[in-house]
């Protein structure tokens, strides 16, 4: 059988159905958590192979960088070779490549194997979703997409703990066992539960998924070079980014076997459905730059305190992921995703009222109304984009959404970052040169190393704890204003989700008056 063949689709029910949704639950949750463990570590992993500051930055972005650039490919080469049998070859990557790095002599070492598990990751990211789509019958799929998102939630919940507590113990070399773990249950669940995909009877689009690669990867690049301001470093690789994604657009819309059917967006439930991820992930990014700022530099707390505030949050995540796809068989799809958007928006409009000495459950709700915001909105945008999906391509409408996922979670945090910094300068200037703080060292000392993955706890956004606490505790009203104003500004984007949901969201049929 070559891979053109087409596989009759098979479908699961009962215990296997079951094991299907956990064992791709626990493949993107891999994909969600690694990060934060390298993140968590990685002062010890730089002290460990002697790297530098740069080049430590830049180990905790490369598997993210590597999944950005992968997982729209990952997706299209899913749909016309197998979706299961790369899934099984995206978790053997991470079992492979997370032992490469947790053996890694030298830095080198650990750069290589940091690629490769972030090629395992977009696999695993890319096509989870989609097995699910194809293995459920048409009447379960939505219920079974729900419970997806609930067991990736719940399964993430404990692994950067976990991976901090071992490394912590017996040194940061075992942070990278727990990917490999995790990727081994999964592994074994798949191979006996899930069934193969149907595979597309067409023609690998290999220039389209080359040009993708390349755009995800500069532009996702760039904007994380953003942080220092708008230099060549940050232009030049979005500008790549912007020329090969103009060029994927032309191809797609000429070849007769395209990677991902651009038609798709002449659907105005799939853009909106985009529209709706993006704004989730790029204000699940953004928030968690604030939450940072507040425990570590105004409060002077440790920064493990947010990793223990995001486990219950991202616990609730789970039940809000499941309940809201039993809720959107009541009353549709749109006012689901527009309850997740106002969620969001919510959590935006708490941080406008959080002072210096604010109970810490006034942040708490915060971080749970962005968590289940963002839960919220990603179940009927999922089941929106993957009944949407042309025969043949679900795998590439499912990494679509891990790709535009990708971009927005990488934007959020950089420019929740420069226009909050910028506000922070503005208003603590005098305050900062009484402390013989100039401004350029302000900006420095408050910019973000964040290279993360769309994630219910996070990501790896990581803030300089004791550089920041200096340049805060010479103006902390300033920063508590600044974080107000931001929020305020940033309420802007779901509103205008919202809006975009109201206006071109059909009511779902079923949420229809009998």
């Amino acid at each position: 059988m070559t891979s053109a063949d087409p596989v009759a689709p098979a479908q699961v029910s009962g215990f296997a159905g079951t094991m299907t949704v956990a064992a791709m639950g626990l493949g993107y949750s891999i994909s969600m958590t690694d990060p934060t463990i390298l993140s968590a570590n990685i002062s010890e992993i730089r002290a460990g192979l002697d790297m530098t500051s740069s080049t430590a930055s830049f180990v905790a972005s490369l598997a993210t960088l590597a999944l950005a650039a992968a997982v729209l490919g990952a997706g299209a080469l899913g749909d016309l070779y197998g979706k299961k049998r790369l899934f099984v070859i995206g978790s053997v990557g991470a079992v492979v490549f997370n032992v490469v790095a947790a053996t890694a002599p030298n830095s080198a070492t650990l750069m290589v194997a940091r690629a490769g598990a972030g090629v395992g990751f977009a696999l695993l990211l890319g096509l989870s979703l989609a097995i699910v789509n194809d293995v459920f019958p048409p009447e379960r799929r939505a219920a079974a997409i729900s419970l997806y998102l609930g067991a990736s939630f719940a399964f993430s919940a404990p692994q950067p703990a976990i991976g901090s507590l071992l490394a912590e113990h017996f040194g940061w070399r075992t942070g990278f066992l727990v990917a490999p773990v995790v990727a081994v249950i999964t592994l074994l669940i798949t191979l006996r539960y899930v069934p193969e995909t149907p595979r597309a009877p067409r023609k690998p689009d290999l220039v389209g998924v080359g040009l993708v690669a390349v755009a995800l990867l500069a532009i996702v690049y760039g904007i994380s070079r953003l942080a220092e301001g708008l230099k060549p470093s940050a232009l030049v690789p979005i500008i790549i980014g912007l020329i090969a994604a103009a060029g994927f657009v032309i191809r797609e819309l000429r070849t007769p076997t395209p990677a991902l059917d651009l038609h798709i967006f002449r659907s105005k439930s799939v853009s909106v459905a985009v529209s709706a991820g993006v704004t989730k992930n790029f204000l699940t990014g953004g928030c968690t730059i604030l939450f940072a700022y507040y425990i570590v530099a105004i409060r002077g707390e440790s920064p493990a305190l947010l990793g223990l505030l995001l486990v219950p949050a991202t616990i609730l995540q789970a039940f809000a992921a499941i309940g809201s796809g039993r809720l959107a068989d009541r009353i549709g799809n749109k006012s689901v995703l527009v309850i997740g958007l106002a969620l969001l928006l919510a959590g935006l409009l708490v941080l406008t009222v959080l002072e210096k000495d604010s109970p810490m459950v006034v942040l708490f709700t915060a971080i749970v109304l962005i968590c289940l915001g963002g839960a919220v909105v990603q179940t009927p945008q999922s089941t929106i984009m993957m009944s949407s999906a042309p025969p043949g391509l679900s795998g590439a409408v499912a990494a679509l959404k891990s790709a535009t996922g990708q971009a927005g979670y990488s934007l959020g945090p950089t420019l929740f970052a420069l226009i909050g910094t910028a506000i922070f300068v503005q208003d603590g200037a005098r305050k900062l040169a009484v402390s013989n703080i100039t401004e350029e060292q302000a900006r420095e000392a408050l910019r973000v190393a964040h290279g993360g993955t769309e994630s219910g706890s996070g990501g790896t956004n990581v803030l300089d704890p004791d550089r920041a606490r200096a340049v805060v505790a010479a103006a902390t009203d300033s920063m508590v204003d600044a974080i107000h104003t931001l929020s305020f500004i940033m309420a802007a984007v779901p509103i205008a989700a919202i809006i975009l949901a109201l206006v071109l969201l059909r009511p779902d049929k079923r949420s229809a008056p009998a």
